[in-house]
């Protein structure tokens, strides 16, 4: 059994790290970061996922084995005063688990939405050309996405196929891009083409990161 106190005490914390959330379980807590399972709060301990790369940060921790969670192994974490050091902790076990398989673009289900608008469908697939194509040039994705025949080879990308400057930068730039192109009038296939535009929103990004 974990504690209200427990509980409440580990959730000041953890206050800063982004989208935690703990969730009743029984007379213990379930450990989401991004609605996905990392670790819970079982009888007043804090029990995180094994990670090759929790491992290599904690190498003397011990293997929790008084709490079944299926095929999960379990690592108790017990400095949890240091709350830079749990920060990293939860940080690194959600990375190991999920970050790679994130998805940062879905052009088919955005292409899917507009099923009944071929014209709509057309640019949606013409930006995204340009977008794409931008990206590999600007190293932010790990292979190419165009074809010879200038058609997308992929429809869905993951932060696994970014750079490690595509992680900085990808999400962001998309963002804008796909802001700047959602109207459907007359100059749709010159905003689609924009490149300047996208060089722009480049630029600013990688310049306001070079500022923190």
């Amino acid at each position: 059994m974990t504690t209200k106190a427990f509980k409440e005490e580990f959730r000041k914390r953890t206050k800063s790290i982004a989208n935690i959330m703990i969730e009743a379980m029984f007379s213990d807590y379930v450990l989401y970061k991004n609605g996905k399972r990392i670790g819970v709060l079982f009888d007043n301990h804090l029990l995180l996922i094994t990670t090759e790369n929790l491992k290599k940060l904690l190498p003397d921790a011990t293997q929790e084995t008084s709490f079944d969670w299926g095929y999960h192994k379990l690592t108790h974490i017990e400095d949890l005063e240091n709350t830079a050091l749990l920060e990293q902790l939860i940080n690194t076990t959600y990375n190991d688990l999920y970050f790679e398989q994130e998805l940062v673009a879905d052009i088919s289900a955005m292409m899917e939405s507009y099923g009944n608008y071929t014209d709509i469908m057309a640019k949606i697939y013409n930006h995204h050309i340009t977008f794409l194509r931008f990206c590999y040039e600007k190293k932010l994705l790990k292979k190419q996405p165009i074809d010879q025949l200038g058609r997308i080879i992929r429809m869905y990308y993951t932060n696994n196929d970014l750079t490690e400057s595509g992680i900085k930068v990808f999400e962001h730039l998309y963002e804008k891009w796909l802001t700047y192109n959602d109207k459907n009038d007359d100059k749709s296939d010159a905003r689609s083409v924009d490149t300047k535009t996208l060089e722009k929103y480049y630029t600013k990004i990688i310049a306001e990161q070079d500022m923190i």
